[in-house]
Formats: structure tokens, sequence, C-alpha cells
């Protein structure tokens, strides 16, 4: 089976076209602003000669504007091409690209930056998740570690933590793309209507106007 892989949550805006453990094709480009204003470009680039029968996309939690572009995108070509769609955390992915890299024992916490002193996090066992996925302060993250902890992020986020034991990986495509094949030999039946973005968080207008809400006085 031939996964179109999409990425769009973060830095690395890319797709990819996976086949078991082999990757067909695949292209990344770093574009730390606007990571997502090339993906229709780079998908076209790499399908231009291969059919796909099922599509995967990374969900976040990352940019809301490139979690939002990249379900819109996969709902798309789930709907008009009848495909299975399957949704992706990054998180999964950081995680995945780590452990696919050198052996991790103890605990796993990938970590991404949510900005406001906050990073998205979860706990992992090799690549089986033990916790929900959470947003959390990084002072009280950095109390949950242990000499055993591992954290997996991009370079610049484990520095600016300031850990000491880290792997340094960053999402690409592919890796979305293999995450979503061990998923989709589990079960095979992923709707593309059921694909929604993994925010976390509330979008800053919504904090606002609950904010505003909650202090109104009548």
């Amino acid at each position: 089976m031939k996964i179109l892989s999409i990425e769009t949550t973060g830095n690395i805006c890319g797709a990819a076209l996976v086949c078991d453990n082999e990757v067909i094709a695949e292209r990344n480009i770093f574009l730390p602003k606007n990571s997502s204003s090339k993906i229709f470009e780079i998908i076209k680039s790499i399908t231009r000669r291969h059919k796909f029968d099922a599509v995967a996309v990374d969900i976040g939690p990352g940019s809301f504007t490139g979690c939002r572009i990249g379900v819109s995108l996969s709902r798309a070509y789930g709907q008009f091409l009848k495909l299975p769609v399957v949704p992706v955390s990054s998180l999964d992915c950081m995680v995945f690209n780590a452990v696919k890299k050198r052996k991790i024992y103890g605990k796993i916490f990938p970590v991404i930056d949510a900005l406001r002193d906050e990073i998205y996090t979860a706990v992992y066992n090799g690549l089986k998740r033990k916790s929900e996925y959470r947003i959390i302060k990084v002072e009280k993250f950095l109390k949950m570690l242990d000499n055993k902890s591992t954290i997996v992020g991009s370079c610049e986020i484990c520095k600016k933590i300031s850990v000491k034991k880290y792997v340094v990986t960053d999402i690409s495509a592919s890796s979305v793309g293999f995450v979503a094949m061990s998923k989709l030999k589990k079960n095979k039946n992923y709707g593309y209507n059921e694909v929604l973005p993994l925010y976390i968080r509330r979008v800053f207008a919504e904090e606002r106007y609950a904010d505003c809400k909650s202090t109104k006085r009548y």
C-alpha cells in the first residue's frame, strides 16, 4: 500500500510517498515562518508519476494554521478520491524518529514549543504512548524528569528548556507515513470526516474571548 503523507505543522513543509519500509519519494522544505505555503507544489511534484492508496497527515500539535491546512487538504483527498485518511500526531512522529535513530531506554518525552514558557508533550515507553497529549509549563515539566528520562525534540527547544539528556530530531513527511502505516495494519477504517486538528490549546482568539467573558460585569 502506498501512502501519501503530509507535514505542515511546524517549520517543515513536506510530503512523501511511502510503501512498507521504503520511501518512494519525499520532499521537505524548511520554512519557519510559513511552513504550509508550498505544500500544494510539493505534493504535485512527488505524485506526478505515482498513485497512492491512502493519505496520512500530521494533525499536530503545532502551528494552528499549518494544522488546519494539512487536515483540510488530506480530507479533500480522502473525500474526492475515496481513500482512507490516517491522522498522526507530531509527537508520535518525533518519538518514531528518535527510536529509529538510536536505542532509548526509560521514559521518553517528545517536546514541541508551545510558546508562553509552555511545551506540548506526552510520556512514552518506546513507541508506546503512556499518557495523554498535553500542554505544560516548562518549569513544571522539568520537575517530572529523572535521570532515566530522555527528551526528544529540535535542537532549539531542547536548548531553550535547558535539558542535558536529549535526542535531536525533527519531523519529516516520511515519518508521518511510517507511523500511519503501522496504524493501518491494525485498522483500515479511517474516514476522512473523522480527521481533525489536534490543537490541545484553544486558539488565542478563543482564549481572549473566554477571559473577557469571565471578567465581564453585569
